[in-house]
Order: structure tokens, then sequence, then C-alpha cells
């Protein structure tokens, strides 16, 4: 559908079309001003929807969760909760409900403290390792040779699988993420996938199930709250969760930020070469400036009023982060891209989202119950990959002297924010 502009006269009206432009999937921050400036509450009525645009305001949403859920339907109903997801049961339909703080109690300490730093040496060795692939070549692709083959070996690795197996484990991951979309096709491809990696799972988890084991999957398999543990379909559920959360995601930061120092700030690649510390400010602007998630979605469970304009209960309502974390009323000069930003914490990512430093923190983790669990794993992979790859390959130049940039995927295939292809020389 062709970007729709706004109508002569009404410079600050919004067709509500333009969310579905090339325009949009290309650059959507002229658009995200808009809503900031002149619509900070907007009815969606071509897609049944509202969107959340301003920094606090997204925020305030995320805090509160007696307003705001991420299911669509009711725990104690009679849908049957992963029968239509690509992923099966997963932790995300459940919403606010009790069953999604029990699930998530029982695997959100297994990412975080000495328990993520045992998997930390395997990061250094898989990122080493997908770098002799290509470390000889005088060019290479990023994101097909680097960034999609790190996160989702090192999960492989995480759960205890035979290293023989990573190749299956990563046409597994692109399938999945590809069924996310709207495609008939992408879908079918994607269950599919599903149902194999299952058949695959359904042996290590009763083997594993009731013996020590410091593989991520006997973790799963024998991790309890109150007596509590995960059935296996609930298990299976949560590694596919896993393959997209914790790859896709991490496999597009590196990506981003990648794009980021060859083409959006190469000067600052040099001060980063100097000092291999300041990736983690690199990942942090990159969540903030153009992050891989750019919304969440909630439904309301009462009416709720903001800017003079109220939210029906049961609304779908679009939080935008992508939105907020370039709000004018928040960050000076939102839309430059700086690593040495003083007015964005730089450090590690809370759920509060509230800091010792008094600095706001980007919005691309998400904010209170639903923040991501896997924030300390991301920040750590994409850091330490993108450190081992400036020091093996030096300072590596981008190949084309103009890049299309990172843009959104089709709507038919699933996944999100990054550059299609990075080709860069050494």
């Amino acid at each position: 559908m062709a970007e729709a502009a706004a109508k002569p006269g009404l410079p600050n009206e919004i067709d509500p079309r333009e969310f579905d432009g090339p325009n949009f999937q290309k650059n959507p921050f002229d658009l995200y001003k808009r809503l900031r400036d002149h619509h900070p509450i907007f009815h969606d009525r071509f897609h049944n929807r509202w969107a959340v645009s301003r920094y606090w305001d997204v925020d305030a949403c995320f805090q509160d969760n007696q307003s705001f859920d991420r299911a669509m339907y009711k725990p104690d109903g009679p849908y049957k909760f992963g029968t239509n997801h690509v992923f099966g049961p997963n932790i995300l339909e459940y919403g606010n409900s009790d069953e999604h703080r029990r699930l998530r109690n029982i695997v959100a300490g297994q990412f975080v403290g000495q328990k993520l730093d045992d998997f930390i040496p395997m990061i250094h060795q898989i990122s080493d390792e997908v770098i002799d692939r290509f470390k000889d070549k005088k060019s290479f692709e990023l994101i097909r040779e680097f960034s999609s083959q790190v996160p989702i070996r090192v999960i492989s690795n995480m759960l205890g699988l035979p290293r023989k197996d990573e190749d299956m484990f990563v046409e597994w991951y692109q399938a999945l993420i590809a069924g996310l979309g709207f495609g008939g096709e992408h879908l079918m491809r994607g269950i599919r996938a599903r149902n194999q990696m299952w058949e695959y799972l359904d042996p290590l988890i009763a083997e594993r199930t009731g013996k020590d084991g410091e593989d991520l999957l006997s973790r799963i398999c024998n991790a309890e709250l109150a007596g509590s543990r995960m059935t296996p379909e609930e298990i299976k559920g949560f590694v596919a969760l896993l393959l997209a959360a914790g790859g896709d995601t991490t496999d597009k930061a590196i990506a981003n930020m990648w794009y980021h120092m060859t083409y959006t700030r190469p000067d600052q690649l040099d001060a980063v070469a100097k000092d291999p510390d300041l990736w983690q400010n690199v990942f942090t602007e990159m969540m903030r400036y153009d992050a891989v998630v750019h919304m969440q979605f909630r439904y309301t469970t009462r009416e709720v009023e903001m800017h003079g304009r109220v939210i029906p209960e049961r609304a779908g309502v679009i939080l935008y982060l992508g939105a907020g974390n370039r709000d004018e009323r928040v960050f000076k000069n939102p839309d430059t891209f700086d690593v040495f930003r003083e007015d964005l914490h730089m450090g590690r990512e809370n759920r509060s989202g509230r800091y010792k430093d008094s600095k706001p923190g980007h919005l691309g983790f998400g904010i209170g119950q639903h923040f991501c669990m896997g924030y300390a794993m991301a920040r750590q992979e994409s850091q330490i990959a993108c450190t081992h790859l400036l020091e093996a390959l030096g300072r590596p130049q981008p190949r084309d002297a103009v890049h299309p940039g990172i843009t959104s995927p089709s709507i038919d295939s699933g996944g999100f924010r990054a550059p299609q292809e990075l080709w860069l020389t050494r």
C-alpha cells in the first residue's frame, strides 16, 4: 500500500494508512514526531487501536499493570493457550496473570548473576569459532556470517544440545521468526519447524527431568517455585520463545551496532577501538536511537484517561518505544547517535526504569512486570561478540559508500528492525 500523505491544509493530521506504508517501514521517526507533538494519544480507527508515543506516557503504561495487560485472552477462559501461536504455549500469552508470574519466576533466575556468568566463557568461545570461518576473507556479510550465527549457537550450547546439531537449530530459528509474520506460507513453515524442534526436545526433556545438570535445559526442567515445575509443553514453548527473544533480538542488536559504527558514527568507532569497554555505550545508545523492537502491544482492562482522551476498556494499545526513545522532552538532540551522550543511563538496565544517576534509560527492554528476562544476556553477548570481531579484524570498513539503512521487515515475514545486509571489508 502506498504511503498516504497528510492532507493539504491539515499538516498535523495523520492518516492511519501511513503506518502501513513503505516510508514508515524505512523511516518511522518523522511520523513518531508528529504523534508526540500533536497526537500523543492517537486513536487509529483504521486498525482499531490507540497509539502512545511520548517517553513518560509509555513508561506510565508499562508501570500500570492494573490498567494495561499483555494478554488477549483470560487465563481462566475457554481459550487453550498456545494453540494459535507459532511458539506454542509461552509466557507472553498469559499477560499479567498468576500463571505468567509463576512461569516467569521459575525461569527468570537462570539469566542473571552467577548462572549467567557460568555461560560467559561459552560466548567468548563461540564468537571466536564463528569469526574463524570468515576471518581470512577480504570482505564478508556481517549478518549472514556473524550476527545471525553467534546468538543461536550460544543458546544451543546453553541448552546443552550436541554441537553437531547447531546448524539445524539455526534453520529452525529462521523459520520460527518468519512464522511470526502474517504470511500463511511463513506460518506453515514456522509451525513445521516448531513441531520438528519439539520432537527433538521430547526425549531430552524426559532424560534430564529429575537429574542434576548445569546446562540450561536441565535447569529449566528441574527449576521449582513453591513445588511447581514447568510442564514439558511449557518447557518447549519457552525454548521456542528463547530462540526468538534471545536469538533474533541479539542477532539484530549486533547488526544495528555495527551499522551505526560504520555508517552513522565511524568517528566514534575510533574511540571504541581504543577502549572496547565503550561497546556498552554503543549497545545502550543503539537501544535508544533505533532499537531492534519499536513497539509493544497492550489491552486496557478499564477506561484510561490520558491527554484529555479516554481509551475505552479492552482497547488495543500500541506503546511506541521507538517514538518515546526519540522524545525531545527527555533527550537532547535525540536524532543524533552519540555513544558519549550524558542524558542517558549507560549502565545495566533494571525493570523499574529508575537509576541512581537519575538519568532516564532506554525503553527497549520494556519496564515493570514484563521487563525482558534476557536483558543481561543480550547486553553481555552483544558486547562480547562485537569486541571479538573488532579485535580479530582490526577496524572493518563498509564495503559500499551508500547503505539503505535499518528497516522493519516486510509484513508477511516476522522479525525486528535491522539492516538486511551489511557488507564489511578489512
